[in-house]
Order: C-alpha cells, then structure tokens, then sequence
C-alpha cells in the first residue's frame, strides 16, 4: 500500500510539473493580499464523483516582483471541487483593494498592449512594434509602482474598508455660507473667485451660485478653468459641502478636458456614490488637531485617490500679491497614481493663508526638499471675495 501511494506521489508530482508548465500562460494567478504574494492554483486530473466534478490541485507561489519565479508549496496538493477561484484572498481589506486595483492595471496594460500589436502589424511601420513593446513594458512598472504606492498607504491608514457615514442632516446649506461661518482656509462664499498662474496656464476657480444633491447632500459647484496660453485645456465643476463643525467635503468633480478647443474626455470624473466613490476630507474645520495625519480626499479605486497630511499650521510663504508669516497652513498632497520615487513623480505642497485659501502650491523632489526639475510654482495672483 505504502508503495503504490509513493508511485502515485510521484507519478502527480511530474502531472504537477507538466501542468505547470502547461499552464502558467494560461491561468492567470491572483494575489494575496496578506503575503503580497502570487498565487497560481492549478487544477487537473478532473474527474467525476458522487459529489460533482472533482480535480487534483496543486498551488504555486511567487513573489510580488516584475519577473516572479514560482515554486510548489507540496502541502497544499489535494483534491478540491472545481470551480472559480476567488481573484484576491486575505483580511487586510485596504490591501485586497489596492491589490484589485493592480490586477485592474495589468489586465487594462496587457488589452492596451494587444490592440496597439494588431495595429502595428496591420500598418506595417517601421519599428512599431519594438515601440510598443517598450511602452508595455514601462506600463507594467508603471502598475507595480501603483501597486507599491497603495500598499505603503494602507500602511499609514490600517487595513479597515474605507466607508465614511455621512449624515446629510449634519450639512448646511451652502447658499447660507459667509465669510463669519465659512472655512477660514477653504471659503465657499458665493461668488469667491481666485485666479492663479503656473507659467504658461492660468487656473481661475469660482463658487458659484450652483448646487448639487450628492447623496442626499446639498453641495455647492466650484467652477475650475484651466488654459494654457489662452486655450481651454480644462473644465471642471467640483461639488463641495461644508459640514456643521466646519470640515469642507470632497463629493466629486465633472472633469471635461478639452484639446484643439475640442472636447476629448471627461477622465477624471466622479460621484460619490456612483460605482462605490467614496467622498473625502478636503479641509479640516480645525486643521491644528490634524497634523500629521494622513486622510483621503476622495476614493474610486483607479479612478479617484489622492491623500493629503497636515503638515504645520503654522508655515511662511510669499509671493508678488499674498504671503503669509508664520500664520499658513501647509499640506503634503500625492497620489498613488504619481509614486514617489518612481520616474518624475513629486508631491506637492500647498499654502492656504486663512480668509483667503489656497495662494501657492508646487511640487517637491523628494529627495532636496527644493522645487522639482521642470515644474512652474502656482502662485494667487488674484482673490476677488464674494458676497
């Protein structure tokens, strides 16, 4: 008996290695969000038993890397039920989030990378296709930098789900908004309108006399218009809602982006409660008692998912119209889209004098604290107040 089990070990061991071999191009493996790890499980022998259709299973492991080397974990060799495997496993609900949305990326890299390859080989250009292959090829990095980003955020927010249980009887109506009740650092004043300069682009941001009912919540439309040397580029509504501690609330945007003053997508757009958009914290009532802290301002996976830290409340910055002396609250915004470290991407700080808001913002190399090469400092030129 002892024998014919060992052959029978065996004799799956090498079916385990052929079906292996046979088919990791097929199966696509999953991840674990606890151990960061890829797992492939692979099926076969399928047979039939009084209990439905049954199949040896063996599962391999790999680590989360660009070029994963699998190995046989023996203990997990038995026979299971066939039948689909769950995408993502693990308790860390942030990591199972983030780790969806990396698989997200890949599968939208690999159908990007197909496509371009069946129209490289219909044109017939000269090097096309080797270019494609390196576009793929710095996308799929590109995932795996995103993928590292969320996973170090989870990090600094735990693990639980990010749910925030807005009660919109807690909100106030933005038309009552003065300058007596409104967020010192984020006024939402009727008619409040800042215009600001990065180089060549002009950003001119104006509350207007609009609302919007986002989850049973009245918030106010901020107009946001972007040009570059006179050209639309960019406009956008946001919709924001102050709540009765005077915390100002994200709730989404409609983001039309223009090229050659044509509209070309609206990229960038989200709903609070629309596919799960989750609402964020775009300004604390009461910044002080935040510092340090990292907080979301919005949340779609792949969609919606910068973050912002406090970082002093009370900083000093000038430019030729506005500057603040030891009395500015600055900020430390990024978001996993833009990893740093990764390429030229950079955080960005901002400067918010109280009673007028946002008046200087730019993006930092990480490593010098200084400006990052090629990037324009936005600077307030303009703050028209409302009525």
């Amino acid at each position: 008996m002892k024998q014919n089990n060992m052959l029978l070990n065996v004799a799956t061991f090498v079916a385990i290695m052929l079906a292996a071999a046979l088919t990791q191009a097929a199966e696509e493996p999953h991840l674990d969000a606890d151990s960061g790890e890829y797992v492939l499980n692979i099926p076969y022998f399928e047979f039939d038993t009084s209990e439905g259709k049954q199949a040896y299973e063996v599962i391999l492991k790999a680590p989360l890397n660009a070029n994963p080397v699998f190995s046989v974990d023996f203990a997990s060799l038995k026979t299971k039920p066939v039948g689909n495997l769950p995408v993502i496993t693990g308790s860390n609900i942030c990591l199972q989030t983030a780790h969806g949305s990396y698989l997200s990326c890949q599968a939208e890299t690999k159908m990007d990378y197909a496509i371009d390859i069946a129209r490289c080989i219909n044109s017939n250009e000269s090097g096309c296709i080797e270019e494609i292959e390196q576009a793929f090829s710095d996308e799929t990095k590109e995932c795996q930098a995103f993928n590292q980003a969320r996973i170090e955020l989870c990090g600094v927010l735990g693990g639980d789900a990010y749910l925030p249980d807005l009660d919109p009887d807690n909100f106030i109506d933005p038309t009552t908004i003065t300058t007596a009740n409104a967020n010192p650092y984020f006024p939402l004043v009727h008619g409040n309108t800042w215009v600001y300069e990065a180089g060549e682009e002009t950003v001119t941001v104006t509350v207007t006399d609009q609302t919007e009912i986002i989850q049973g919540i009245i918030a106010v439309v901020v107009s946001d218009v972007v040009s570059i040397d006179g050209e639309l580029v960019e406009d956008t509504d946001d919709w924001y809602a102050q709540d009765k501690d005077g915390n100002v609330w994200y709730m989404g945007e409609l983001s039309k982006n223009f090229e050659d003053g044509l509209l070309d997508d609206l990229e960038g757009s989200w709903r609070a409660g629309i596919e799960s958009a989750q609402p964020g914290i775009i300004m604390y009532a009461r910044p002080e008692e935040h510092i340090g802290e990292t907080y979301r301002q919005e949340f779609l996976p792949g969609e919606a998912e910068d973050f912002a830290r406090i970082l002093s409340v009370s900083a000093s910055t000038s430019n030729e119209n506005f500057s603040c002396s030891d009395n500015c609250l600055q900020t430390y915004e990024n978001s996993p889209f833009e990893p740093v470290g990764f390429g030229d991407f950079t955080p960005e700080h901002k400067f918010y004098l109280p009673g007028v808001g946002k008046i200087r913002s730019f993006h930092v190399n990480p490593e010098t604290g200084e400006l990052a090469d090629g990037e324009d400092v936005e600077e307030l030129i303009s703050f028209t107040p409302g009525s």
